[in-house]
């Protein structure tokens, strides 16, 4: 026959279990609340690199384009020189300069292509990152509010249970709740369990041959003399 403390200790387990499985549930949601704040930044990062990488590319187009219209500045000021010399030798040194000058502004123009050609690449990502972010935004902003909620749920249930663990230990033994919070500050639950063909079901060894009588005389509160939990026979 089961002792009386047996059912109302089972009950006191079972509440404490689930008011520590709510505890745990309700620790972990501020991590899970960060990871999805830096799933947002690392978007709002990545829209921010493409979009400076779209400036940074106008910027060097607008230098490339300062430097082109000064080399043709420059080109003109020697042609305007070359129709006032009069010696020969003056006149192919400023043609020198203004075919250095012409090579100069290729280099420079080839080089503008080539940014002008970057830009519409970086654009169309800096586009897509905009759009990336808009969605990914959207859906984590939606995973906060389902987290927001299951939060405020998690605490309401996380009370209604602590009320539930409290009521529980009213009906238990002192001797019981106090073996049982001692053995339950280092011991995961379950703490009461069942001796089955000679072995604690919480730690799973083979009890002594003295401890498998107690428990079955029930007499007794009996602790396995191997992890300490408080056994019953369920036979």
């Amino acid at each position: 026959m089961a002792p009386d403390w047996l059912k109302p200790a089972l009950i006191l387990q079972e509440r404490e279990d689930r008011r520590r499985r709510l505890e745990t549930q309700l620790a972990q949601i501020p991590a899970e609340r960060r990871r999805i704040e830096a799933a947002i930044e690392k978007h709002r990062q990545e829209e921010q690199e493409a979009k400076e990488a779209v400036q940074a590319l106008e910027l060097e187009r607008a230098r490339l384009e300062r430097e082109v219209a000064e080399k043709e500045d420059q080109q003109t000021r020697y042609k305007n020189q070359q129709l006032q010399v009069k010696k020969n030798e003056e006149y192919q040194a400023l043609t020198a300069e203004i075919e250095g000058v012409e090579r100069e502004i290729g280099v420079l123009e080839e080089a503008e292509i080539q940014v002008m050609l970057d830009l519409d690449t970086a654009r169309e990502a800096a586009t897509a990152a905009a759009a990336r972010r808009a969605e990914a935004t959207a859906e984590e902003n939606h995973r906060l509010e389902v987290l927001g909620q299951r939060e405020k749920n998690l605490e309401v249930e996380l009370a209604a249970a602590g009320t539930a663990v409290t009521e529980a230990r009213a009906g238990v033994p002192r001797e019981i709740v106090t073996r049982f919070d001692r053995i339950a500050k280092t011991t995961p639950l379950p703490v009461v369990v069942p001796l089955r063909d000679h072995r604690c079901t919480g730690c799973h060894l083979k009890v002594s041959s003295g401890i498998e009588f107690e428990v079955l005389k029930g007499d007794e509160i009996v602790a396995c003399d191997n992890c300490g939990r408080i056994l019953y026979s369920d036979a």
